[in-house]
């Protein structure tokens, strides 16, 4: 080398440096990438391989080039960036500018699409706050659909992270299921109101496939996310996740079953899973691939899948939940359906005491309300209890279809009992016999003992609608009478439940 000139060595280091300048070319070749993700250019190994593991953020963002944001970004400081496109965020949402609000939230994801913050702020953001700005359901419904569009994206540029794909069956459970909108959103989660999902032959509306693919009802689709999200979390190796308490994490599929056995139950659809059934078909009529058969209807099949997915025992169950190893105070292992041999061996296993692993173990059985979900699952897939809730159900159909009125016998002029009257007393005597066999749970339960009160209460209205008096003695009787103070709170619930009947 120290025979070369200095002209030649010159020469030599631009020849190495075009050689070299090649394949770091080909391996750095940025790959072109929108919100939704990057697309092939040919080139870019390195770029390929971090799309392929969700591991750059390759663009700088639709910001104006003109703004401070892009100075900011240009400088490279792209938190400061995206905290001040947040601020222009929110100052869009004050004055309603819905479109900028849009776009500047898909800037500050081009800025930062890892952050998972800003995906899960942004998704309850649109979801909750600016569906609320609207005044039509339909148009509330169409910004929690942009919420939930906006977190499954979110989820698809971070696949390894847990959290964001339980989000995702977490807005569609609750804004579906718990809103003030549910009884709407149920259906057009199934049905959607906009006009572009109307099947053009037969007139039925279907739904939005980018939400719900399937056409399936709210909580078994959010119950698919949270299955992915398990998954997830046992690929990740991780003991806990990242935002939420491992306990209530794991639950999510389990207890999405049990809320949709119960939002089947309260609705009447005992012989059928949707909430929006066609033009002339009852749900609540048996199939002739479903016969009159109480443990095997809808609601009692769903109310013993949850049952077994929360107690766990079962092989080949897509979830354990009951059995699931959690870790709890100092990573001491526990299980939540424990027997006294279970705690015991878990103590061995710790290398604890029995008493505190007893401890550790109840202070999560009474967080989750394990035992309470374990109860109310069983009771309600008894057809004594889903006898109940059927025969009241079709006794105050009966009663707002105005079938409470005593009909005439045409034969002798004689006054009959109306249907309303029969149904109801067949609802009080299912209702007496079920609150007989789970007393106890009848007493921690306070829904049963509303339910129950309710049935005596339509009762009392079809005699006061024939002008009959009431009898001395009927089944009930101990519940209407011991429980006094709850006989104005019934009277309200009956006045609501018969306004909204009459419309």
């Amino acid at each position: 080398m120290n025979r070369l000139t200095s002209r030649q060595r010159k020469l030599l280091y631009a020849v190495g440096i075009i050689v070299l300048l090649g394949p770091i070319v080909y391996l750095g070749f940025p790959v072109q990438q929108s919100v939704h993700g990057a697309t092939s250019t040919g080139l870019g190994k390195l770029g390929h391989l971090r799309q392929d593991y969700d591991l750059g953020e390759a663009t700088l963002g639709e910001v104006d080039p003109s703004s401070s944001v892009m100075n900011l970004v240009l400088l490279g400081l792209r938190g400061p960036a995206a905290s001040l496109l947040h601020l222009k965020a929110i100052e869009y949402q004050e004055h309603k500018q819905w479109a900028k609000l849009r776009t500047t939230v898909d800037s500050i994801i081009l800025l930062q699409p890892h952050y998972v913050q800003i995906w899960k702020f942004q998704g309850w953001n649109l979801a909750y706050n600016v569906s609320r700005e609207w005044d039509q359901v339909d148009d509330r419904f169409y910004w929690v659909k942009e919420g939930i569009k906006f977190l499954k994206v979110g989820t698809s540029r971070n696949e390894t992270v847990p959290i964001m794909e339980h989000n995702v069956g977490e807005v569609i459970e609750k804004k579906m299921g718990t809103s003030d909108e549910k009884k709407f959103f149920r259906e057009f989660f199934v049905h959607d109101p906009d006009e572009k999902f109307k099947d053009p032959k037969s007139g039925i509306h279907g739904a939005d496939p980018k939400i719900n693919p399937g056409s399936k009802d709210s909580y078994l689709v959010a119950r698919e996310h949270y299955l992915v999200a398990n998954v997830k979390d046992d690929n990740d190796g991780l003991v806990e996740v990242d935002g939420m308490t491992h306990v209530f994490f794991r639950q999510g599929p389990a207890k999405a079953m049990l809320n949709y056995a119960e939002a089947l139950t309260k609705e009447g659809t005992f012989f059928g899973d949707g909430v929006s059934p066609e033009p002339g078909n009852d749900v609540n009529k048996p199939t002739a691939a479903e016969p009159q058969n109480l443990q095997s209807t809808a609601t009692a099949r769903h109310w013993q899948q949850g049952f077994d997915e929360w107690m766990g025992e079962k092989p080949g169950l897509e979830t354990n939940y009951g059995k699931y190893v959690f870790l709890g105070r100092d990573n001491h292992g526990y299980m939540l359906n424990s027997s006294e041999k279970d705690l015991e061996n878990m103590a061995q296993e710790n290398g604890i005491d029995l008493r505190e692993q007893r401890d550790v173990w109840s202070r999560s059985v009474d967080m989750v309300n394990y035992r309470f979900w374990r109860d109310y699952a069983q009771m309600e897939s008894d057809p004594i209890v889903i006898e109940a809730h059927k025969s009241f159900f079709d006794a105050k159909r009966a009663y707002a279809e105005g079938r409470g009125y005593d009909p005439t016998d045409p034969t002798d002029g004689s006054l009959q009992i109306s249907e309303a009257q029969k149904m109801l007393e067949v609802s009080m005597r299912d209702w007496q016999q079920a609150l007989t066999k789970y007393e106890r749970f009848y007493a921690d339960n306070t829904s049963y003992l509303e339910e129950a009160m309710l049935v005596v209460r339509y009762w009392q209205a079809v005699h006061l609608l024939n002008g009959k008096p009431v009898a001395t003695d009927y089944p009930l009787k101990n519940v209407w009478e011991n429980n006094g103070d709850q006989h104005l709170a019934i009277d309200h619930l009956f006045l609501m439940e018969t306004r909204s009947q009459r419309k």
